[in-house]
């Protein structure tokens, strides 16, 4: 009896394996904060006339942001390789999904706004669909790793994006995005890659 109930407990801890163990994407979600709110940061100084306000300028900006993060996360992808439990697996496919929404959704505004020659107005919708994104991949992580604050940084998230579009038509608009990229990514990020090296 006392052989079976060992194997059970065996079982059930290889069936947790890693729902409290810290989440190895971490570094990712720091870079993605740091990177995008810096782009936030200069597009606003495009919006106030500090630089250029050329399609060339706006593209090095978002673009280099892309291709930094590109280098970054391929970086923590590779360094992170080996063999994943289930519940590493789930985190990894959440927020897989949450970039590629996130990707998906840029290209989708953009060919919104050629088709209705609106640009700028319908990018203003970026800035909260991406929290509500980032709010939904939060929320998934908080479940599967019950680690409460990270729900606590899900409902920042969903909060902040109503805020976003009552400054929709604004430039500071881009501040808090970038304001709300680092509450919300970078230092979650940076706190779950510190857990995850620790």
């Amino acid at each position: 009896m006392s052989s079976l109930q060992s194997d059970i407990d065996y079982m059930k801890s290889l069936a947790e394996d890693g729902t409290r163990g810290p989440m190895k994407n971490g570094a990712i979600l720091f870079w993605a904060g740091l990177l995008y709110a810096g782009a936030s940061v200069a597009e606003y100084a495009v919006a106030i006339n500090l630089l250029p306000q050329t399609g060339l300028v706006q593209a090095v900006i978002w673009i280099g942001a892309s291709g930094l993060f590109a280098i970054f996360a391929a970086l923590t992808l590779r360094r992170n390789r080996g063999v994943r439990n289930a519940s590493g697996k789930a985190y990894d496919s959440a927020w897989t999904a949450v970039g590629m929404g996130v990707a998906v959704l840029i290209a989708s505004v953009f060919l919104v706004a050629q088709q209705v020659q609106e640009v700028e107005a319908i990018t203003y919708m970026i800035a909260p669909v991406v929290l509500v994104l980032y709010g939904m991949g939060w929320w998934v992580s908080a479940m599967m790793s019950g680690q409460g604050w990270l729900k606590a940084i899900s409902v920042g998230c969903f909060l902040g994006a109503p805020v976003m579009a009552l400054m929709a038509g604004k430039p500071e608009q881009l501040l808090a995005y970038a304001a709300a990229l680092m509450l919300f990514a970078a230092v979650p990020g940076f706190i779950l890659m510190r857990a995850a090296r620790a």
